[in-house]
């Protein structure tokens, strides 16, 4: 691809076969995946869904089940489907079943494309290695806690949500806060508490939250408009169709977890 500024227009991109186009974004989903692009919002839902799907394949190994739920609604006929689809047009590599399918270098570029390429009211949401380094990796001197969210310098200034470790009150706890941009005073406000029998389990938990970082502001914004309850229950629904998180169970059962329904500011 390349851009071209026409006498009596603005920039253009035009692709290989020189087609013209006013975005990049609107080059891949209406030139590249031959989509409709009558509905803007059509357009940025369907490329936030390939955006979401793509960074599961790149990023940590995530479970068919868990896709489903999480991505999906529970249609493991769409996501097959879909995933069916991301082979044909070749962002993701052809395998046995939809199940294994990984990125492209294609794919992988699209992923780029798209992080780079988000409307305005997206950008913030955690997605990509970006967010990553900005929250910091578990267990590092960087690791982003509540302190670090609510410094309006800090690198996790631009999240709207966050999902936190804390010790309190003799408590091993998660929490996942929320920033709201628009307050006279910033401050982080607890959505959402996980309240675990020991720091074991807290971290193992917090560990599999922390490699699901790009679900992060769809569960804060299940969280403040459906309730905390109901963040519990998807999360559960996510936890049970992973195999490997329950690895072991019969053996050496997990202790349990006590949930903080409620949210608390």
């Amino acid at each position: 691809m390349r851009t071209v500024k026409p006498r009596y227009q603005g920039i253009v991109i035009v692709d290989e076969h020189e087609q013209e186009w006013r975005t990049l974004r609107e080059a891949l989903w209406r030139g590249r995946l031959q989509m409709s692009t009558e509905n803007s919002k059509i357009v940025d839902e369907g490329l936030e869904l390939i955006l979401a799907i793509m960074a599961s394949k790149i990023g940590p190994i995530v479970p068919f089940g868990e896709d489903v739920v999480g991505l999906y609604g529970g249609n493991d006929k769409f996501y097959r489907w879909h995933t069916y689809w991301l082979q044909a047009v070749g962002l993701l590599k052809p395998a046995p079943g939809p199940f294994g399918a990984g990125a492209t270098n294609e794919g992988a570029s699209v992923v780029r494309l798209l992080l780079a390429t988000r409307p305005p009211e997206l950008a913030a949401i955690p997605v990509g290695a970006e967010a990553l380094q900005a929250f910091g990796p578990p267990d590092s001197p960087t690791e982003c806690d509540r302190d670090t969210y609510e410094a309006t310098d800090g690198p996790c200034a631009a999240y709207p949500y966050a999902i936190v470790r804390e010790d309190r009150w003799r408590q091993h706890r998660i929490a996942m806060l929320h920033r709201d941009p628009d307050d006279v005073i910033p401050m982080a406000r607890t959505t959402w508490t996980v309240t675990c029998p020991d720091r074991a389990t807290r971290d193992r938990l917090y560990h599999w939250l922390y490699g699901r970082m790009y679900r992060w502001s769809a569960w804060g914004e299940m969280a403040k408009k459906s309730g905390s309850q109901a963040l519990t229950q998807h999360l559960l629904a996510l936890i049970a169709s992973d195999p490997a998180f329950g690895r072991g169970a019969d053996e050496n059962p997990a202790p349990s977890v006590a949930i903080d329904l409620d949210a608390r500011s």
